[in-house]
Order: C-alpha cells, then sequence, then structure tokens
C-alpha cells in the first residue's frame, strides 16, 4: 500500500496568510482613522463603507473590528449598530492613574541607559517648540512628545512594561474633552525636566519628574471640570 505523501510542514495554512495580513492591515488602517479622529466617539461604523474605503474585501474587515471590540474601541448598541466607543471620564482618570505608576517606573529603569545623543536632539525638539506660540499645536511636537515616550520605554529594559504602557497611551491618546487649556510650553518644561533626569542617570528624580508631567494632564482635567 502506498502511503499517501504528506504536505510540507505549515503548507495547509498557506491559504490563510494573504487573509490575515489583510485583516492586520484593516487593523492598524482603523485604528490610525480613530487616533486621528476620522472615526468620533459614538461615530457608527460601517463595515462596507470602510472595507470599500481601504480596498479590502468584507472578511478581513470583520476580523479588524472584532479585534477592535474585544481591545474596547468600538462596541455593540442594544440595536445592533456598531460605535466608536467613547472614553469615559472616569476610565480615562483610572488609565492615567495607572499610568503614573508604570511610567515612573519605567522612567526609573531607563535613567543613566537612554543613548545620550538620542536625549541630545529630544532636548532639541523640545527647545524648539518651547520658542513657537501658545496656541501652536504642531504634528511635529506631537511625535517629539510621542518619541521621548517611546525611547524610555525601549530602554527600561522591560518589554512587557513597554507594552502595556503603549496600549494605555493609545487610549488616552483617543479621549475627546472639547478645548483644554493650552499648556505646550510647561509641557515641554516638564519634558526637559525628565531628559535632564534621565542623562544624569538620576533614577529616582526621573521616576518623580514622569509622575510629575502625568499629575499635571490629570489636574488640567480637574480644573477644566471645576470652571477653573
Amino acid at each position: 500500500m502506498n502511503t499517501p505523501t504528506s504536505a510540507p510542514t505549515g503548507a495547509a495554512d498557506l491559504p490563510e496568510e494573504p487573509a490575515l495580513a489583510l485583516s492586520d492591515m484593516a487593523h492598524k488602517a482603523l485604528m490610525g482613522m480613530l487616533l486621528n479622529g476620522e472615526l468620533a466617539p459614538n461615530e457608527v461604523i460601517t463595515e462596507r463603507q470602510i472595507a470599500l474605503q481601504l480596498g479590502i474585501s468584507r472578511t478581513p474587515m470583520r476580523e479588524a473590528v472584532r479585534r477592535l471590540e474585544g481591545e474596547r474601541f468600538l462596541e455593540r448598541q442594544r440595536s445592533g449598530a456598531l460605535v466608536v466607543r467613547a472614553l469615559p471620564l472616569e476610565e480615562f482618570m483610572h488609565i492615567l492613574n495607572v499610568r503614573r505608576l508604570l511610567e515612573g517606573e519605567t522612567a526609573r529603569l531607563a535613567a543613566g541607559r537612554v543613548p545620550a545623543d538620542e536625549l541630545a536632539q529630544l532636548r532639541q525638539r523640545f527647545e524648539a517648540a518651547q520658542q513657537l506660540p501658545e496656541d501652536v499645536i504642531t504634528p511635529e511636537f506631537k511625535a517629539t512628545d510621542r518619541d521621548l515616550h517611546s525611547l524610555i520605554g525601549q530602554c527600561a529594559g522591560n518589554p512587557v512594561l513597554q507594552q502595556m504602557i503603549e496600549d494605555l497611551r493609545t487610549r488616552t491618546s483617543m479621549f475627546r474633552f472639547g478645548r483644554l487649556p493650552q499648556r505646550r510650553k510647561t509641557v515641554c518644561a516638564e519634558h526637559l525636566a525628565i531628559i535632564d533626569a534621565l542623562a544624569a542617570g538620576d533614577a529616582e528624580r526621573a521616576r518623580q519628574a514622569m509622575q510629575d508631567h502625568i499629575d499635571q494632564v490629570r489636574l488640567t482635567i480637574l480644573a477644566r471640570l471645576g470652571g477653573q
């Protein structure tokens, strides 16, 4: 009796790879639309329309949507409609409290481990941003903020902690609370204090500077709620 020839290892998975790749692409594209405000909180999501917009089929779009529902970026209403989940203020504050703990510890771990040339470049970028008018928020400023926090996470030496912080920062970046008082120059000063502590290798000062920075975000929101 002839023994059937076995298929090469993984061959059965090959037809699924394009679908998986398209699902990942759809997930990334949808996250981009959520983060840049193209899809606003409570906005109804039409899978077919977005699939056409992205030029992909409904199947990978459904997979991406299921992932985003599981990640609590999208949610189903009782009517069955799929909407962008609005981040409640209370949840936003809870996330900030967790970020304060995690990012403070990350800064402590990264102190003295961040390449001096990269810190110097970030320092120049923040100093340049300080010279702009207070009401000017540029994409470059947002990128500089993101780059510093990302660099600290990379240099802390704990990839699990890094991923947790990235996830939480993604969630807080989607919070919408109307127009808040501009504090770009103050934010720059806060980041420069973090850079100074990291460059000096002062772990405790780095932790405190990071926690002070996140505390100020919370206080700005509370002041707005209090009408101050």
